[in-house]
């Protein structure tokens, strides 16, 4: 069921009917958390998902909140050098920057863009994707 309701909330956020898709990912997060626990990566995937709604509606403060989330879950999970870190980073980066706070943008893609090199190479489009958003705040 949870998935099913994820689904609709993905079609709901791709519409811009943000209200009703986070009616959707509340309903994902509850029923995760009751019956996964609240460390569980799908648990992630729905606060990244949580986040990203606030984000597109400019509620950068609650944004921020549920990638922090996000991503406590997957330092202790995953380890500090998994990719999911990297875009757990890349994610608040994007915040930072549409809250005007570069330095902190800038500090996030520095993270997402230590790991991704790492992890996954130079020529990976993740790892490029992160390297053009720094270089353009060189600009």
């Amino acid at each position: 069921m949870a998935s099913t309701y994820g689904n609709i909330g993905n079609v709901q956020n791709e519409k811009a009917e943000y209200d009703k898709a986070q009616e959707y990912y509340q309903k994902v997060l509850v029923i995760n958390l009751k019956q996964l626990g609240p460390e569980h990566p799908d648990v992630t995937s729905t606060y990244n998902n949580i986040g990203a709604l606030h984000d597109k509606k400019g509620e950068y403060d609650k944004a921020l909140e549920h990638y922090q989330k996000a991503l406590a879950i997957d330092l202790k999970q995953l380890g500090p050098e998994h990719p999911y870190v990297a875009g757990s980073y890349y994610n608040m980066a994007y915040v930072y920057e549409a809250k005007k706070d570069l330095a902190k943008a800038k500090e996030y893609w520095e993270k997402a863009y230590a790991i991704r090199l790492k992890k996954l190479g130079p020529n990976h489009p993740n790892t490029k994707r992160v390297k053009g958003q720094l270089d353009a705040l060189k600009e």
